[in-house]
Parts: structure tokens; C-alpha cells; sequence
């Protein structure tokens, strides 16, 4: 080995060593629970063993369990709601709930108004437009098929709030 990939190398080990550590100290190691008959992991005690069907969806045995825990949601959502009631383009807040999703409750955006925005005094400006503020956000999702469970990471668009903004084209401003 040269002597010039040596610090590249140690480097990389460094970066290796701080993420085992990292998920060591965030999360605890799930021992695989193996049964005695054919070696196959059971999901819990009312689901039979079935090579056929678990052999095909096991997970690695180096699995981490994590543990997510959000604290202070409450203050969040009443800073978000004291904005939108404040906003130039109000929103109001519908919930969304998936008991096979994480986070199972989403509050999704509404805007009052597609054309216009309120002027400083409260009455509606349509010289300029009420647009919906999206975010792309990551959810985990779950499947269960019998006793078996699946679970993906899915992309999901999430309107948060509504802006004002000039209208594209000059002509669709109505006065």
C-alpha cells in the first residue's frame, strides 16, 4: 500500500467507527429470535412458522431497532395555527390519519383563497394570488400481509401553509 493512501484509509476507518458508534448510542441491537424448527424467525406466538412464506421476506440479522420519539408537537402546531390565522394568504388545517404510516397523524394545508390575498386592512387584494407551500417530506410505511409485516420508506408531498404571490401573466390580474 502507498504511503500516500494511508491517511485516506485511516480516514475512512475514523468515519466507519463514528457511525457504529453513532447507532450503538441511538438505538439498541435486536437479537434475531430464532426457533428451534427449521432455524426460522417466528413473528410472534399466534402466527405459525411458514418457511416457504417468511424465508423470502426475513430481514438481515444485523438489525437496530430505533426508537423514534418526537417530543413537543403541541407547541408546534400552535405556533403553525397562530400563523396561518395571521398570514396575508390564511390556511386552515385539515388531519390526516394512517394507522400504517409514520407518523400516523399529518395536518395538512387548505388555502382560504385561490385569487387574492388579504391587504393590510383585511379586505381581499386580487392583483395578487393565494398559492399552496408544499414540502416533500419521507413517511414509513407498513403492510401487513397475515403475520407478516413490510415496511418502506415513501415520499409524500405535504401542502404546509399558502403564500401570496404576483400573478404570472399580466392579464390574469382581475380587478
Amino acid at each position: 500500500m502507498a504511503l500516500k493512501e494511508l491517511p485516506s484509509l485511516v480516514s475512512t476507518l475514523f468515519l466507519i467507527l463514528m457511525f457504529v458508534l453513532m447507532d450503538l448510542s441511538s438505538g439498541k441491537a435486536v437479537k434475531s429470535r430464532k426457533s428451534k424448527e427449521e432455524g426460522v424467525e417466528r413473528i410472534n406466538s399466534n402466527c405459525p412458522t411458514q418457511p416457504e412464506v417468511q424465508e423470502n421476506s426475513r430481514f438481515p440479522d444485523n438489525v437496530i431497532k430505533v426508537h423514534l420519539n418526537i417530543a413537543h408537537t403541541e407547541q408546534v402546531n400552535e405556533m403553525a395555527h397562530d400563523v396561518s390565522n395571521r398570514s396575508l394568504s390564511p390556511w386552515d388545517y385539515s388531519i390526516s390519519e394512517d394507522p400504517n404510516r409514520f407518523p400516523h397523524v399529518i395536518a395538512e394545508a387548505s388555502c382560504h383563497y385561490t385569487t387574492g390575498c388579504l391587504d393590510l386592512e383585511g379586505h381581499v387584494n386580487y392583483a395578487v394570488n393565494s398559492v399552496p407551500i408544499k414540502q416533500e417530506i419521507l413517511v414509513l410505511k407498513r403492510k401487513r400481509t397475515g403475520c407478516q409485516q413490510t415496511y418502506w420508506l415513501e415520499k409524500q408531498l405535504v401542502t404546509v401553509g399558502c403564500t401570496c404571490v404576483t400573478p404570472l401573466c399580466p392579464h390574469q390580474i382581475l380587478l
